[in-house]
């Protein structure tokens, strides 16, 4: 039977059309309007709505037509993958013709609306749209060929892998291949933006080089070059930007043209428009990142230091300096808007094993506070930050050589009157830091003599500049500690009460500039044994600051602040856990996490710094433990039921999400909220997987901090059963950190996880199937084989037994994966089975020949530690009640063994001592010992005999 063509109904259009009328005018409640349209979702067929109404309604406003677009757009983004096939097809056919249509707000928006499906699904799954792109190129109606190349333009820009896709309907050709010959000849056109925008989306694919532009490298060149004197300022952009991009991609074809490059790259770097000389700043950059030659720029440099030194100094009108210069002398900081902070990130996720909790996987020691400060001051990339970047670049390259022109111009324009000059003279120092590090040695002390008056320069930004290049000195200030001693104190003194000072400044940028300062010279201490001891001068008054700044900062202030406080616990370590300075900074960070809305944003940095912070304070969280953990635990479970709610709205898994929240099961959502006090209001919170995240870390970092005495707080809470719910929620990020803190837990109280524990085990290995381990999913499998390791070595072999054979099948088809997998995946499931193997060696030793060669292969490459020895010991175990089975896997064995640096653990020692002992006697008795011993190669035997003294 033919599937029913979709076709709106007059009353729902009629309502639909009078609810978007009524947001576009003034003087109504906006909020209330957008709350109905959200209310209408729960429609299957409200896209389609949309879609009808944005691609037909001729006789409607645009601004009405456009909002219905938007807010399909938004939709799409969200639960495309959600939408049944058919209604996919009509909002694909609705939008199709939208592309040449005469509003240009219009195609534009049916453009974005495009480029949105094709990230959501793929082009191959639109071959109307892959064909239609190419023929639109071609069209003489410049409607429909703006059309095609903006939306071009935003598929190549979101989505550049897809140009790749084969079309169908020519023959199978790669879309590059039909899209790029009519772009080259469109770079000919008389009209500007037509030259412009083919020029920029052939820029896109340029660096990815799909093989349509591969086969026509040539003539792309070319035509940049003939467009290099356009008489277009916008169109120069973009052939300046091709040809930054060039020299990345296509380098040997450019290398005969590589002096008139420079020369023209130069002069572009001059250029009046600001926008042509950003474009040709970041050809320096790129070609010394490329190690082109560099003796090519070197005769350039007197001309191109001082045209980067020229383009470092702001300009007459910059909105930094206007926002700066507006919160100078007032009586309170204007409070910071959504707009005005970046987007949180999270700088790390826990991913536990060998490689992650060595500071080599995403534990990422170093990445938190300093890795941001060049960022802080340079937020906006424009031509100022460009050139310095270029300026920093040149000097890591030709070093000391570009002093004698630049210190002449610097000089001069720190005397200067003019605020702006002296502001770029500081800039220019910071910016050859590194670079130039012998020949600014000398002058290190009168530097910094020179600088420190100028955090109270009356100008702002030369305060904030200041900041951020004292910063960038710190780092040899503790050099001239570490090999002076007090004698080399007083100049790192000066700095560091500068730059605390300056966290005291009344201009809320100003703080934000100091406090990053504070966060890269704390750093800088981590690079020097004994960083708590460098800093132990300063450490109470940095706390102070630090809380200080999260008491009267803004909300761009605090965040950056947060960066800080991570940067600092973690350089200090355990030296915070004095009750008298954990409680400097707990007590203002315990404030700002619980007396802010549920649904403020502002939450998550300070969850990730409390979640950073506190597994180094240790017991002195104690007195903070109770609010920080009730406030985790309302979190998660108000953002879980958030999650449900939305599942439930958006179509797909409706049935499966009311299942799980309906009242009466036990361990739903439902339940456990019904039974904790302060859950209610939960409803004003939109569903954000990152909160729950958060949340779990915060309550991992108390268990690091506590131990063992975080068992009266989990006894009294429904932490458990809610893990247990996150243990089967479909985002990743919350797997990952539902099983970190379950292996913490299995640490500090694994009595409490003994109740759940074959839904545990049983999560854990679901996880563990091979086919779902993806790219977006390994870390949060790496925590379940990590945390089933940990509650395995704590929970008795009685519990354990049940479920060996089943880790052991599935640790087993991943050690055996002819694929690749990552290390740190490999180690943890090496460990796990080695913990399950001295568990229950009798359940598993009558499989060892299964698992025994890649299991040995694996173990050589862990890490030596209590890990590596109970994988050992579990080895050890199978090895004796099952000798046969591990006979063809011994020259790898011996391997494994001789893999340890040095066996802590005087029992292990000798139990493998013994294992190879078993094997020479057996094996001698029957005539084998050489034949087999020989298989092990020179350099094992000789680590074997030096380990245990064995002379075989």
């Amino acid at each position: 039977m033919a599937s029913t063509v979709w076709a709106p109904t007059q009353e729902g259009v009629h309502k639909l059309v009078s609810l978007l009328t009524l947001y576009q005018q003034p003087g109504t409640n906006q909020s209330q309007i957008f709350q109905q349209l959200e209310a209408c979702r729960a429609y299957p067929d409200f896209n389609n709505y949309l879609a009808f109404i944005f691609a037909t309604g001729e006789q409607l406003s645009v601004e009405v037509r456009q909002s219905a677009g938007l807010l399909l757009k938004n939709n799409l983004s969200k639960h495309y993958k959600d939408i049944p096939a058919e209604f996919k097809a009509y909002i694909k056919g609705a939008l199709l013709p939208l592309l040449g249509h005469a509003s240009r707000e219009l195609r534009h928006t049916a453009g974005t609306i495009a480029s949105v499906i094709v990230g959501q699904g793929s082009l191959e799954e639109w071959p109307e749209l892959a064909a239609a792109l190419p023929r639109c190129l071609q069209a003489e109606d410049p409607n429909v060929l703006d059309g095609a190349q903006d939306t071009l333009y935003k598929i190549l820009e979101d989505h550049p892998r897809q140009i790749e896709t084969p079309v169908a309907s020519a023959g199978g050709r790669p879309a590059s291949s039909l899209v790029v010959p009519p772009l080259l000849r469109l770079m000919q056109s008389a009209a500007e933006d037509v030259r412009r925008l083919a020029v920029a989306c052939l820029n896109l694919m340029a660096p990815h080089m799909p093989s349509g532009l591969q086969e026509n490298v040539d003539s792309y060149l070319q035509g940049l070059f003939a467009l290099a004197n356009d008489g277009s300022n916008r169109v120069r952009q973009e052939v300046v930007g091709g040809l930054v991009v060039a020299v990345s991609t296509c380098s040997e074809r450019l290398a005969p043209f590589l002096p008139q490059l420079v020369e023209y790259m130069i002069g572009a770097n001059e250029h009046s428009d600001g926008a042509v000389a950003l474009a040709a700043a970041e050809f320096w950059t790129a070609y010394l990142e490329l190690q082109l030659d560099p003796e090519l720029l070197r005769p350039v440099l007197q001309r191109l230091i001082p045209v980067l030194l020229k383009n470092m100094v702001f300009g007459e009108y910059d909105d930094e300096v206007s926002e700066a210069e507006a919160a100078e002398g007032a009586a309170t900081q204007a409070e910071d808007r959504d707009q005005d902070l970046k987007p949180f990130t999270q700088h790390r996720a826990r991913e536990h094993g060998s490689a992650a909790d060595s500071g080599e996987g995403s534990e990422g020691a170093g990445e938190e506070g300093s890795g941001d400060d060049d960022e802080e001051v340079f937020s906006a990339w424009n031509l100022r930050k460009c050139s310095a970047e270029a300026l920093d670049v040149l000097s890591n390259s030709y070093g000391d050589d570009l002093l004698p022109v630049l210190l002449p111009i610097v000089q001069q324009r720190l005397q200067d009157g003019n605020w702006r000059a002296r502001e770029s003279a500081i800039l220019a120092l910071g910016a050859v830091s590194h670079g130039c590090h012998n020949g600014l040695q000398p002058f290190m002390e009168g530097m910094v003599h020179m600088l420190l008056p100028a955090l109270r320069d009356p100008r702002p930004m030369v305060r904030i500049i200041t900041c951020w290049t004292l910063g960038r000195y710190c780092h040899w200030l503790f050099e001239d500690v570490v090999a002076r001693g007090p004698v080399g104190r007083p100049l790192l003194d000066q700095v560091v009460g500068g730059v605390l000072g300056a966290m005291g400044d009344n201009n809320k940028f100003v703080q934000a500039a100091a406090v990053s300062a504070l966060a890269v010279i704390v750093e800088s201490a981590e690079a020097h044994n004994n960083p708590e001891q460098l800093l132990e001068p300063y450490t109470k008054a940095i706390l102070e600051s630090l809380a200080a700044a999260l008491s009267r900062y803004t909300r761009r202030g605090v965040a950056v602040t947060y960066d800080a406080l991570t940067c600092t616990a973690r350089v200090l370590g355990p030296r915070i856990a004095d009750p008298a300075l954990a409680t400097i900074i707990l007590a203002p960070l315990t404030r700002k996490f619980t007396t802010a809305k549920i649904s403020d944003k502002d939450l998550l940095a300070a969850m990730e710094c409390l979640a950073n912070v506190t597994p180094h304070t240790g017991r002195a969280v104690e007195l903070y433990a109770k609010a920080l953990y009730d406030r985790a635990i309302l979190l998660t479970a108000v953002y879980m039921q958030a999650g449900l709610r939305s599942r439930a709205s958006g179509g797909a898994g409706a049935a499966a999400a009311a299942a799980a929240a309906a009242a009466g099961a036990p361990g739903s959502l439902a339940a456990i909220m019904g039974a904790w006090p302060g859950m209610n209001g939960s409803s004003e919170v939109e569903y954000d997987p990152t909160f729950i995240v958060l949340a779990l870390d915060v309550i991992s970092g108390l268990v690091q901090g506590l131990g063992a005495s975080i068992e009266s707080l989990v006894a009294a809470s429904p932490l458990v059963p809610l893990l247990m719910q996150c243990c089967q929620d479909e985002s990743p990020d919350v797997l990952q950190s539902a099983f970190a803190l379950i292996g913490d837990l299995a640490a500090a109280c694994v009595a409490h996880l003994l109740p759940v524990l074959e839904a545990l085990v049983g999560c854990s290995l679901a996880l563990l199937e091979l086919p779902r381990i993806t790219d977006a999913s390994l870390s949060a499998a790496n925590n379940a084989c990590w945390s089933l390791g940990e509650v395995v070595i704590k929970v008795d072999a009685e519990r354990v037994a049940p479920h060996a054979e089943a880790i052991a099948h599935r640790m087993t088809s991943i050690l055996s994966y002819p694929g690749r997998m990552p290390p740190s995946l490999m180690e943890n499931c090496s460990i796990t089975l080695g913990r399950v193997g001295w568990r229950c060696a009798e359940q598993l030793a009558q499989y060892l020949a299964h698992f025994v060669g890649p299991w040995c292969g694996q173990l050589r490459n862990i890490r030596d530690g209590t890990e590596k020895e109970h994988a050992f010991l579990g080895l050890c175990r199978l090895v004796r009640l099952n000798p046969e089975a591990a006979l063809p896997a011994f020259p790898m064995m011996c391997m494994a063994f001789a893999s340890w640096r040095r066996v802590g653990c005087e029992g292990l020692r000798n139990e493998m001592a013994g294992i190879l002992q078993l094997f020479h006697a057996n094996l001698s008795a029957s005539g084998r010992w050489q034949q087999v011993y020989s298989g092990v190669s020179e350099p094992v035997r000789g680590k074997l005999g030096q380990m245990f003294g064995l002379g075989f």
